[in-house]
């Protein structure tokens, strides 16, 4: 039977594992993460928040200065309101096309190029990716970009925002040292037996490289989703607009509208806001696992 003393002591061996340096710096890192994340999570849930609110009873708790936590008031007015608008459907439809159809020209360039150049022997590898790292910093300027995308005759096309916008050198690059971590051996076996280099991509490399072909994929959703700037200028119609251009014209026009509260305009361009962000709030835990082992794999190497 164990005695008073091997108990204590058994307790003590316990509270010293417990209070160790490795153990000490997690639960101080978990904490500061923890923090961290509600810090950038807080201005996503005010935004909803706000969007579900009444403006009057908003606008008292700004005033008052309150930490908002739950809906002044709760309300799926203005939600519902601009749910009824036609002209914000017809823009989701034209965003969820660039998007789809804008990814996949994408990753399609980005994943032949990254081939390319992962490919060891080729004497002109080195040249090319040096010039693809050098567009990172070396823009050519809006007023050079419009024109060249002018002179195409892209202006008022939706290929004018697919096409010239649809490599990251960032991306291609990352690809590169994805493809790159795939062992050697395998890709020398497949060219032994006779497989072109079209079907040891197609066939060994891309099923290999799903987390890198999601994290990268997503980077290009995310930009494609947002994208408002060129947009605007190159489609010149509301037809063809996407999401965010719409959302822009709105708020710009409820900013200039005279209203006796003024938030009820703020509250109004929340609920635009939350629309337009809740389709990438729930497609990106769906994918986060491969977004973190793409990140972290294509980085090692």
């Amino acid at each position: 039977m164990e005695t008073t003393v091997q108990a204590n002591a058994r307790k003590m061996s316990r509270l010293k594992k417990k209070f160790t340096a490795d153990n000490i710096f997690n639960y101080i890192n978990n904490g500061l993460l923890i923090i961290l994340s509600l810090i950038m999570l807080y201005p996503i849930l005010y935004l909803f928040l706000s969007a579900v609110s009444q403006p009057t009873m908003f606008r008292e708790a700004v005033n008052n200065r309150e930490f908002i936590i739950i809906p002044q008031g709760f309300t799926f007015e203005y939600i519902l309101e601009h749910l009824k608008n036609v002209d914000i459907w017809r823009a989701y439809g034209n965003t969820i096309l660039y998007t789809v159809l804008g990814t996949a020209i994408s990753l399609f360039i980005t994943v032949t190029c990254a081939y390319v150049l992962s490919r060891r022997g080729l004497k002109v590898v080195k040249i090319f990716t040096i010039m693809i790292a050098l567009t990172m910093w070396l823009k050519p300027g809006m007023i050079a970009t419009y024109v060249n995308i002018d002179n195409f005759g892209l202006i008022g096309s939706m290929f004018g925002i697919l096409i010239p916008f649809a490599v990251s050198g960032y991306n291609v690059i990352l690809m590169k040292t994805y493809f790159q971590s795939i062992p050697q051996d395998i890709d020398e076996c497949a060219q032994i037996d006779g497989a072109s280099h079209f079907r040891i991509l197609f066939n060994i490399y891309l099923p290999s490289s799903i987390p890198g072909l999601t994290t990268i994929g997503l980077f290009y959703a995310i930009d494609r989703w947002n994208g408002y700037f060129w947009a605007e200028i190159i489609l010149n119609k509301d037809e063809k607009y996407p999401l965010q251009v719409i959302i822009k014209k709105i708020l710009a026009m409820t900013s200039g509208e005279s209203s006796g509260n003024p938030f009820e305009g703020l509250v109004s361009a929340y609920a635009l806001i939350i629309i337009a962000i809740v389709p990438m709030l729930i497609l990106f835990p769906l994918i986060q696992k491969y977004f973190k082992k793409g990140v972290m794999v294509g980085s090692v190497k």
